[in-house]
């Protein structure tokens, strides 16, 4: 291997490697009926958090999926994405971490794949299981 391809290859394995999710893009969809023994049904979200230009909803997010590394609470409404040009909005919700439930993403849907975004775990919430309609 020549010297000059070495950084090259560096720079490209490194790359692949950041952008890289040790969770499925396609996560399986589950109700929250059958989500797995002991994991909460519910996350509520006591305020509006902005990451980047994605502003995530206050309110209760309902266990929708699961992968591997986590559980994927789907948004009581639509992520709004500021532009420039306007907003958008896009579906999504919060991610929890099997291994650290105290450790919650923001993710939403692009490109036909989840992208985990931002560190949600400061934000006021709470994990439940009885539905807010039934206290």
């Amino acid at each position: 291997m020549e010297l000059r391809f070495v950084p090259f290859f560096l720079i490209l394995t490194s790359s692949f490697l950041l952008s890289s999710c040790a969770g499925s893009s396609h996560p399986r969809p589950i109700t929250p009926s059958e989500g797995p023994a002991g994991t909460p049904r519910y996350l509520e979200l006591y305020r509006e958090k902005q990451v980047g230009t994605l502003h995530f909803p206050a309110g209760i997010y309902t266990l929708n999926s699961v992968d591997k590394i986590g559980y994927y609470y789907h948004a009581p409404r639509k992520i709004d994405e500021h532009m420039s040009g306007g907003s958008a909005g896009r579906d999504g919700g919060i991610f929890v971490s099997k291994r650290d439930p105290d450790k919650l993403r923001g993710y939403v849907w692009r490109a036909g794949a989840i992208t985990h975004v931002g560190n949600l775990s400061h934000v006021q919430h709470r994990l439940f299981d009885i539905p807010a309609s039934q206290y």
